[in-house]
């Protein structure tokens, strides 16, 4: 990967508002009816690595399996429509259950939504299809593919060092977490981030639904 690409994009919330605001006051053409801009190129977000948690000293190590694809929105009828991804993020904490017991491998998944990706850095979002509360099943994660290698490979998760409740759809953390030789000494193969532009239409759109607040209860 060079190490001239270009950095990610700031203000991901603030730059939405203003595509939407722009859609929506129409610039250009209207999307007629039935009309979609698309299809777009997607990002992907593929890769095997454990990584070294900063905020548990004793147990840090988590392993995250990515195979995520897609866009941030998409349009569906002249609407935006956030989340256009699919995949899985499958995630391991080896410890223990008890304190000084033995470590054991214990495993959940989140199912994909939302991909966005620019340059060596990715945003995947989704639902977590585990025991999390009612209000901290959305899981937003980042990941980061280093230009000297993927020893160097960084990932963050909503459920670390950030609050986890009410997360909305994008909001990652920064990827706080290095890459790792891993609880059994063995490297895997680290994460490749593969960007694509973001799907912005010619013309007007309708601006997306508001996301669900607190109460939001996984289907």
């Amino acid at each position: 990967m060079s190490q001239g690409r270009r950095a990610p994009a700031k203000g991901l919330i603030a730059g939405l508002a203003v595509l939407i605001t722009a859609g929506a006051a129409g610039s250009g053409s209207a999307l007629a009816d039935g009309e979609d801009p698309g299809p777009f190129k997607e990002a992907h977000v593929t890769g095997d690595a454990w990584l070294n948690f900063p905020g548990d000293t004793e147990y840090p190590y988590r392993r995250f399996i990515v195979d995520a694809h897609g866009a941030p929105w998409k349009f569906v009828n002249g609407k935006l429509v956030l989340g256009a991804a699919r995949g899985t993020v499958k995630f391991d904490h080896y410890a223990p259950d008890v304190p000084g017991g033995p470590s054991k491998h214990h495993w959940g998944w989140i199912k994909v939504d939302y991909v966005m990706a620019t340059g060596p850095v990715a945003i995947v979002s989704g639902i977590r299809q585990d025991g999390a509360p009612a209000n901290e099943k959305r899981a937003n994660l980042t990941f980061y593919q280093s230009p000297r290698g993927h020893e160097f490979d960084r990932a963050g998760f909503s459920w670390g060092v950030t609050l986890p409740q009410c997360q909305q759809m994008g909001n990652g953390p920064a990827p706080f977490s290095a890459a790792s030789a891993g609880p059994f000494g063995k490297w895997l193969r680290g994460y490749t981030v593969k960007d694509a532009p973001l799907p912005i239409p010619k013309g007007a759109f309708q601006p997306p639904d508001l996301p669900e607040d607190c109460s939001f209860r996984a289907k």
